[in-house]
């Protein structure tokens, strides 16, 4: 960047700014850079975590699913007790009608 110092004064840039500039131009280039790369990782990111709150969701589901489950084989349990306890009552009417 040549800029002659007269040129410079009448566009209005003072020297210091343009040696400031040719000094950080570089710097500013690599942020900028860093900077989109930061937002393209963060867009992987989201999706991610949005995959990972799917899988999540499906996996509490089949939680819930298994804990209603048990909760009915829990009933079935109770029902098969009371249909021994009423078949061994039947089998006492029986064998005491029979005699």
């Amino acid at each position: 960047m040549d800029i002659d110092a007269e040129d410079a004064t009448k566009s209005g840039l003072h020297p210091i700014e343009l040696c400031v500039y040719s000094l950080l131009s570089g710097n500013l280039e690599s942020i900028y850079q860093s900077i989109n790369e930061l937002r393209e990782s963060q867009a992987v990111l989201i999706l991610r975590l949005k995959q990972l709150r799917e899988t999540c969701k499906d996996e509490q589901d089949r939680i819930n699913k298994y804990c209603s489950l048990n909760a009915e084989i829990e009933r079935l349990d109770k029902l098969e007790t009371k249909v021994d306890v009423v078949l061994k009552r039947y089998e006492k009417m029986v064998g005491s009608i029979s005699e």
